[in-house]
């Protein structure tokens, strides 16, 4: 008889311990706000743990809101942390120029200017190379050229065009365009090598770039690399800039090497990858972009503020309010959104960043662009343009 009551007991006692199973405790998708940011939670209470436990209701709340809203500040890297556009430019220019049409009529050598090469570089900043291969492509189909690949093999391009294209690719070091044929790299691969190599010495910061990252960082305020831009090209123009200390590897994403198969701007993986990666809602960051593939980038990832940078040295002077104007256009967005202001200058990010990441009406989805006040805006020291009839 004692033994039946304590059975009793015992089944009593366990139908009223409340039940958790594995998948409660593990699948982040059930987790409690505190849990997903690594603050421990107990499951059954429901209670922080005794670290916390004290806290008032306010002060939980004031830890969700703090884990939720944080801003963080997303980099493109090219033209806009480094200006190493107008190098990488320069040298994809120099890989590909022996193969335009124009390059291979009897003439061809006269067509490869530094006006060329300029307009050249104007017009394809911030594209992947890979787009700018299968243009060319293309352009000598249609003028019943053979492809790229089949020039390189036969060593068909004329003497007097590889002559103008040794030199340009003297200025970074790189070999004789002939002596690149042994090594059995196709063109997208010998271009990524040389533009590693060639930036490994030529690449710099843009312009106050460095005080604003130590201003960013003293603040508090994180931030980290979002581009289109491969790997080991950033992140040896990282150490040639000299930003180790503000952007280890893990603070580097790249649409090209952090996905298979690559996702270029302006799709926006890479920017979603970005904002999770500094635990932020897109909605609470600022993307700051240098090109219409960029903006369009950020802009799909619903980034709550896109800040368009002009600053860099492969925007010319006479173009720099042009430029600003495609900025802000939203011509690569899915939703025709551009930058919500554009700047010369990069020391005007800061006040801009601490104005939005102060502002919930500024990150509100549904009231875009963002609008700023004239305060703020008269504060500003550079240039800057906001989109038409703002």
């Amino acid at each position: 008889a004692l033994r039946r009551a304590r059975r009793s007991r015992r089944r009593v006692e366990f139908r009223r311990r409340p039940f958790m199973s594995a998948s409660r405790v593990l699948c982040p998708a059930r987790a409690s706000p505190l849990a997903r940011r690594g603050v421990r939670v107990d499951r059954a209470s429901r209670a922080l743990k005794p670290s916390l436990a004290s806290s008032s209701s306010a002060r939980r709340a004031a830890i969700i809101m703090t884990a939720s809203d944080h801003t963080a500040v997303l980099f493109d890297f090219d033209g806009t942390l480094g200006d190493t556009e107008t190098p990488a430019m320069e040298v994809a220019f120099w890989e590909l120029a022996p193969y335009f049409p124009e390059a291979a009529k009897p003439d061809g050598a006269s067509y490869l200017t530094d006006k060329t090469c300029a307009d050249y570089i104007r017009d394809n900043a911030g594209k992947a190379f890979e787009f700018m291969v299968d243009v060319v492509e293309e352009d000598r189909k249609a003028a019943g050229l053979s492809s790229i690949e089949e020039a390189r093999a036969s060593a068909g391009e004329a003497p007097a065009t590889l002559a103008v294209v040794d030199a340009g690719r003297a200025k970074f070091g790189l070999p004789p365009l002939a002596e690149t044929r042994g090594l059995g790299k196709d063109i997208l691969t010998l271009q990524k090598d040389e533009t590693v190599d060639a930036l490994s010495v030529a690449a710099h910061p843009c312009d106050n770039v460095p005080g604003v990252l130590a201003s960013l960082k003293a603040k508090g305020i994180p931030f980290c690399i979002s581009t289109t831009s491969g790997k080991p090209r950033v992140p040896v123009s990282v150490v040639s800039c000299g930003y180790t200390e503000y952007f280890p590897p893990e603070k580097i994403h790249s649409g090209e090497s952090d996905f298979d198969p690559p996702r270029f701007k302006p799709d926006p993986s890479v920017y979603l990858l970005a904002a999770k990666s500094e635990d932020a809602d897109p909605k609470n960051c600022v993307a700051v972009e240098d090109s219409t593939s960029g903006v369009g980038s950020a802009a799909n990832a619903n980034v709550g503020l896109i800040v368009g940078y002009v600053g860099g040295t492969h925007i010319t002077e006479d173009r720099k309010t042009s430029h600003a104007g495609t900025l802000t256009a939203g011509g690569r967005s899915d939703d025709g959104r551009g930058a919500d202001i554009v700047i010369r200058d990069m020391v005007d990010l800061v006040p801009l960043v601490e104005t939005f990441a102060a502002s919930a009406e500024m990150k509100d989805a549904a009231k875009k662009p963002v609008v700023f006040e004239k305060a703020t805006l008269d504060a500003l020291k550079g240039e800057y343009w906001l989109p038409e009839g703002k």
